[in-house]
């Protein structure tokens, strides 16, 4: 299926889940997170986002990182440039937040870091193949981001984003590994 009419009908059914469905799924996501402290060191800077179109809630994950000690960090989107990142400050409520003009939160940063110094980024996707390729919202965010990235590569989602085979360019970036409400997914 081309990746238009995929990434539609996808963000579709992520939009039709009820607020209760998304909490179960993200539950059920979360008893995976500890899979993933073996890729982490002790005092590990973990890139992230806030969901708000639908995507598996990320609550779970920022709770992961206050539980163990990690630093989470939200990024911060320039059009046209790889994401840069802004420490949080959890509980989330002390980190004061924007709007910006794709709709997504994120953090009015007094200093920011660039992905490269992060250990492990755990990012959004509308779907991802079984070889580790990702359909993201069409932005080239995370595929310009990822190109210098040299940590760990995670996609959090819903099982139904995993889907068989994507129609995959030249500047699309993988992930090495999904967690989703069924298990991680190594690539």
């Amino acid at each position: 299926m081309p990746n238009t009419p995929l990434r539609t009908r996808i963000r579709k059914e992520r939009k039709a889940l009820t607020a209760k469905q998304r909490a179960k799924f993200a539950f059920m996501a979360s008893l995976h997170l500890p899979k993933l402290l073996p890729h982490l060191p002790k005092n590990a800077k973990i890139g992230l986002y806030l969901d708000d179109f639908g995507e598996l809630p990320t609550a779970p994950i920022l709770a992961f990182c206050q539980k163990h000690g990690f630093t989470p960090f939200l990024p911060i989107t320039v059009q046209g440039k790889p994401l840069c990142f802004a420490p949080i400050v959890l509980p989330l409520a002390k980190t004061p937040l924007k709007r910006h003009r794709l709709g997504m939160k994120e953090p009015f940063a007094k200093h920011d870091i660039s992905a490269d110094k992060l250990d492990m980024i755990i990012c959004p996707l509308v779907a991802v193949d079984k070889c580790g390729n990702r359909l993201g919202m069409g932005g080239g965010f995370y595929d310009r981001t990822f190109t210098h990235f040299h940590g760990v590569k995670v996609g959090w989602c819903y099982h139904f984003q995993v889907v068989e085979n994507l129609t995959v360019n030249e500047w699309d970036k993988g992930v090495d590994m999904v967690i989703t409400d069924k298990g991680v997914i190594r690539f």
